[in-house]
């Protein structure tokens, strides 16, 4: 039996028994990992096409799982969000599809206790952000934004002019700016925006960073700054980043106050946040 099937357009039913491969009749342990695997593999099976023929993929997951298997998996939230982050960059990078809006998976418990344990139930959907409505209480949800897919489910913008000028961010004027050697750029505050070598088809929110050799990957971090930190994120398969001098891990992240100092490839190539 397959671990996932098809129980109508926009809905999935999941066997965590199959995906976990236990016996029939034995019980299963749901944990993050089978969690992040059933949805990746419901992410498969979207066959929707943009005009152009490119993969467009759902945004947004509801996992509705047995009361029992909830209330187990609830302690885990932090970990659960790393495992998606790790599978569906997975998954994005195969498929190199494109988002309307940010990647939302949430988790809730079956009200109706129809549900036995080791079995779920995940609905899809496409949702533009302007139509988010607010995590309820007793909800785990997920915001997982384009960046947490590697860099690859992104939405494409025009490429930036070649000057660049700070803008004020906020109502309170603060504003961060991006400095290496012979070049600058702005920082927009409180948004994911992806750092890289200059390529084609650069995603949105995205800082070219001119004179970057080929070490520097295309798409290597992300970066979220306020007006007194910046969070940093190295991709899964992005070589190298130390925030000042500290080694991040491949698909993990640290927040850190500013001013602050970010090496790519082991020194290959360096730049400073701070505040503008």
């Amino acid at each position: 039996m397959s671990a996932v099937k098809k129980d109508g357009v926009d809905q999935f039913r999941v066997g965590f028994g199959e995906l976990a491969k236990v016996r029939r009749g034995e019980p299963v342990l749901v944990d993050p990992f089978l969690i992040a695997q059933a949805i990746g593999l419901v992410m498969r099976e979207c066959t929707v096409r943009s005009a152009a023929g490119k993969p467009i993929v759902w945004n947004d997951y509801r996992l509705v799982m047995a009361r029992a298997d909830y209330e187990r998996i609830r302690p885990l939230e932090a970990i659960l969000e790393r495992d998606l982050r790790s599978v569906l960059a997975q998954e994005a990078a195969a498929r190199k599809a494109e988002l309307v809006g940010e990647l939302r998976v949430t988790v809730v418990p079956d009200e109706a206790n129809e549900l036995p344990s080791g079995a779920g139930v995940v609905r899809v959907a496409f949702v533009s952000n302007d139509k988010r409505m607010a995590p309820r209480s007793g909800e785990m949800t997920m915001r997982l934004d384009a960046w947490a897919a590697a860099g690859e489910i992104v939405a494409k913008a025009p490429k930036p002019g070649s000057d660049t000028v700070f803008v004020d961010d906020s109502a309170t004027g603060d504003r961060c700016g991006v400095y290496w050697a012979g070049g600058r750029a702005s920082l927009p505050l409180n948004a994911t925006v992806v750092v890289g070598r200059p390529h084609p088809d650069a995603p949105a929110q995205f800082i070219a960073l001119s004179g970057a050799g080929t070490t520097v990957n295309k798409q290597h971090c992300f970066v979220v700054a306020t007006a007194s930190s910046v969070r940093v994120g190295r991709f899964p398969k992005a070589n190298p980043v130390h925030v000042n001098g500290t080694a991040v891990n491949a698909g993990e992240e640290v927040e850190v106050a500013l001013p602050a100092e970010i090496s790519l490839s082991r020194g290959d190539f360096a730049f400073t946040i701070q505040r503008a």
